[in-house]
């Protein structure tokens, strides 16, 4: 009786783990193993924004399974092309409902400079924050919902780079 127990109770579990549409995948799913991120351009007016996506951008890769060097036959440079602060909503002359807009494209190419792909992430990217706070704390919600959107935006690059990119690459 136990023994058909322990059978029914694996059973159940891997139909629920095979249904629900989750997939483990390891680093020999990945269409390539190396990856070299090359450039961030900022073509918008918030400083210090191609460093934030930089660092993001090569810890989502090395979370994924990618190994990150210069040595790559694949090269990734990401062009951050919008990035707009809007003022949702006010309280007296203080705005307490903020959101952010980015537009990112990201290019792949190969050892000979030859592009694969390109991409861009979902975009436009949109969070919003709220705070009724001084101006320090405006910028400090206004750093933590920036990253949380580059975040966002660099899942989503590592999945269409895993999922979306041409299976043939040499």
């Amino acid at each position: 009786m136990k023994h058909i127990t322990l059978v029914l109770i694996a059973l159940i579990l891997n139909l629920t783990l095979q249904s629900c549409g989750y997939n483990l995948h390891t680093k020999a799913d990945l269409p390539f193993q190396e990856i070299y991120l090359r450039n961030v351009e900022n073509s918008t007016l918030e400083p210090g924004l191609q460093d934030n996506v930089r660092k993001i951008a090569y810890q989502t890769l090395i979370d994924n399974g990618f190994t990150v060097t210069s040595t790559s036959q694949r090269v990734l440079d990401i062009q951050i092309k919008n990035y707009r602060l809007i003022t949702l909503s006010e309280i007296g002359l203080n705005t307490v409902e903020y959101q952010i807009v980015m537009e990112v494209r990201a290019i792949l190419y190969n050892e000979k400079g030859d592009k694969i792909k390109e991409f861009t992430p979902s975009s436009p990217f949109t969070t919003y924050f709220r705070t009724t706070r001084d101006l320090s704390s405006i910028i400090a919600d206004k750093a933590i919902a920036t990253n949380s959107l580059i975040r966002d935006i660099c899942d989503d690059m590592v999945r269409k780079l895993i999922f979306e990119t041409e299976q043939n690459f040499d």
